[in-house]
């Protein structure tokens, strides 16, 4: 009786301690092992499960009880969900830096792939389980949080490491890497609309309400889940991230609000968001479709080749704050993904889980029949799908939708402002855009 009053007590100190290094934004990783280490003799084992005293020491670390804030309009059983989500990311992250409780010798599985990669093979695993997870609707859950945080975790110095925690917690969830979308092999197209992602093997259709590929009929809060391509904004230039965005080296140059809208990885960000449109054109509501999570693993990817730069310059990627006045974009503050704190998407911790297949090269372009080296400029080029035959069909059916259900006029929150527009596209997004002009 004594050894489990004591045990309770030692619990009890190791888990306060461990909410004030949490909240203070301190390295928690020395202080769990302690946590869990007053269950390292086998008598103190047989007291309490491994997986109990995981999760009692964790429960402290992810601070989603309810005396904290809810996140959103979400029901008890969706708090539980998204819980469930970070104290399982939480417990890989600490268990592949070597803790005691649970060494972990496998390799990193979260190897994110371009869409196109193995003739799309790592797309259809992912569709596979977003479409699982649709079904359940705990996809809807996690698109949900999006909603939430629009000021917190855009136009400011919050962008890239709140939406590398986001990429983490659906991965999480779905079980299987978030391949990337380099939207520069179809944006040196031709016609960058006719490319083959926008065919029922990949994305689906682009024009109007998705009736083709896996995301087929989805529906969303807004209505069906409905695009508008090439519509505004500007798919990615891949030249002008080298040139513009990869040759700077401090956080600062690259981030709201202190970049220059040419080096802004957000401005590039919102500019694909722009060129899809329909739902996707919308800042709160664009995680409902798939697609959203494919675009911000190429941004992560970017960001990524960004941060091993920086080391390579002898700057540490996970001390390199930019100084904020914006509520909720400080590192210290809450990531509004209850139990992550801002700057734990800048830490080495989270950053060592993922790793990015490299971008395509000529000749080889991975090895995918989806898309062809151009010999002449020396570029991966996807390839072309058959013309769409029902496009201004499509075009006019977004308008509709858009208008039916109050997304043209605003009702569910402000479109993506954009710094830059491909000559090529239309300029009939289906909500009204703020354009902040920048020449090249």
């Amino acid at each position: 009786m004594k050894a489990m009053v004591y045990l309770q007590v030692a619990v009890s100190l190791a888990l306060t301690f461990q909410s004030h290094a949490w909240m203070n934004g301190g390295d928690f990783s020395k202080q769990f092992e302690e946590c869990t280490g007053v269950y390292n003799k086998p008598s103190d084992v047989n007291a309490l499960s491994m997986r109990g005293y995981e999760k009692q020491c964790t429960d402290l670390l992810i601070p989603l009880g309810s005396s904290h804030q809810r996140i959103g309009n979400f029901t008890d059983d969706q708090m539980g969900y998204i819980k469930s989500l970070i104290r399982k990311s939480f417990m890989e992250m600490l268990n592949n830096m070597g803790n005691r409780v649970k060494r972990n010798t496998k390799s990193v599985w979260r190897v994110r792939e371009e869409v196109r990669s193995r003739n799309g093979a790592p797309f259809q695993r992912y569709a596979e389980a977003v479409r699982r997870l649709k079904k359940s609707g705990e996809y809807d859950v996690i698109a949900q949080i999006h909603i939430t945080v629009v000021p917190t975790a855009h136009f400011g110095p919050n962008f890239l490491r709140w939406h590398r925690l986001y990429l983490f917690i659906l991965e999480t969830a779905l079980g299987c890497p978030i391949p990337y979308w380099d939207s520069s092999e179809d944006y040196v197209m031709k016609k960058p609309q006719d490319s083959v992602v926008w065919t029922p093997k990949y994305f689906g259709n682009g024009y109007g309400p998705v009736v083709t590929g896996p995301f087929a009929n989805f529906q969303t809060p807004i209505g069906p889940l409905f695009r508008k391509i090439n519509a505004d904004g500007s798919l990615m230039d891949r030249h002008a991230i080298i040139k513009y965005v990869l040759s700077k080296r401090r956080m600062g140059d690259i981030s709201s609000p202190t970049a220059k809208p040419i080096s802004n990885m957000e401005g590039y960000h919102n500019n694909v968001h722009a060129w899809i449109n329909g739902l996707m054109g919308n800042l709160g509501y664009s995680a409902y479709d798939p697609v959203f999570f494919c675009l911000h693993s190429m941004i992560d990817n970017v960001y990524e080749i960004f941060r091993r730069q920086q080391v390579k310059a002898g700057i540490n990627p996970a001390t390199d704050f930019v100084k904020t006045g914006q509520k909720g974009q400080s590192p210290g503050d809450l990531s509004q993904i209850n139990g992550f704190i801002n700057s734990y998407g800048q830490s080495h911790k989270l950053a060592f889980q993922v790793q990015y297949q490299p971008l395509s090269q000529c000749p080889v372009c991975h090895g995918s029949k989806h898309k062809y080296c151009d010999n002449y400029r020396g570029v991966c080029v996807s390839r072309a799908a058959a013309p769409h035959t029902n496009a201004m069909e499509g075009i006019l059916i977004a308008d509709l939708m858009a208008k039916k259900s109050g997304l043209a006029e605003g009702a569910f929150g402000a479109p993506f402002p954009i710094f830059s527009v491909d000559p090529r596209t239309r300029g009939d997004a289906v909500q009204p855009i703020e354009e902040k002009k920048y020449k090249y």
